[in-house]
């Protein structure tokens, strides 16, 4: 069954964080009364290991009618403008996407890696992103919890240049640690086997690892 979520891109104001590890104290208000909004089954939180700066926020949703339903309320325009208070510009969207295969081991392990092919064409994730994770997710690497599988709509953003607008197609892959993700690539691995299916069709291939905590 796919699960609905959507991620934000955090870069809280620094005059906010006198713990750069620990998010504003005006912030967990922000996650009770989200966690409280009808439809809201799962929020997580954790800072990119690859710039600790940037926080990703996620929102799992029971389904797409609950969420499109807060999207039209006042609760929506409420949540972000706490949220536009903590940050010096606003945060980046990740558009609300179905994920299907194993989210709770993408997202239940202690780190998540976000590998991300921005601006690719429709058919990328079927002919390139599905042949190089079936035999990843077959291969049961120690160390690798499950991944989850999803395409969505990138807008562009006002503030930072770096977005790429257009259809993006995204793994959420869970492992014991980023080190140990790191520790498979050029050893012959089923990963180096296969990483040439996405160096092509793409305008970009992001990757950064999330230690995810569900709040």
């Amino acid at each position: 069954m796919a699960v609905p979520i959507e991620f934000l891109l955090i870069k809280f104001k620094p005059s906010l964080l006198p713990d750069p590890s620990t998010p504003p104290a005006a912030f967990s208000d922000i996650v009770s009364k989200h966690k409280a909004v009808e439809g809201v089954t799962a929020l997580y939180l954790g800072q990119q290991i690859e710039d600790p700066s940037t926080w990703v926020f996620g929102t799992r949703w029971a389904s797409r009618v609950e969420y499109d339903a807060f999207v039209a309320s006042p609760a929506s325009t409420d949540f972000s403008a706490s949220l536009r208070a903590l940050v010096d510009k606003n945060p980046v969207v990740n558009h609300i996407t179905d994920y299907t295969h194993n989210v709770d081991g993408a997202l239940g392990a202690p780190t998540t890696e976000f590998c991300t092919c921005w601006g690719v064409d429709d058919k990328f994730h079927e002919e390139r992103m599905n042949p190089f994770a079936d035999p990843l997710d077959a291969a049961a690497l120690k160390g690798f919890h499950g991944m989850a599988r999803g395409t969505f709509v990138q807008a562009a953003s006002d503030d930072d240049s770096s977005v790429i607008p257009g259809t993006a197609s995204r793994l959420l892959l869970g492992w014991d640690s980023k080190e140990v993700h790191m520790s498979y690539k050029d050893v012959g691995s089923v990963i180096d086997d296969n990483v040439h299916l996405l160096m092509s069709r793409r305008k970009e291939l992001e990757m950064y690892h999330v230690p995810l905590k569900k709040l």
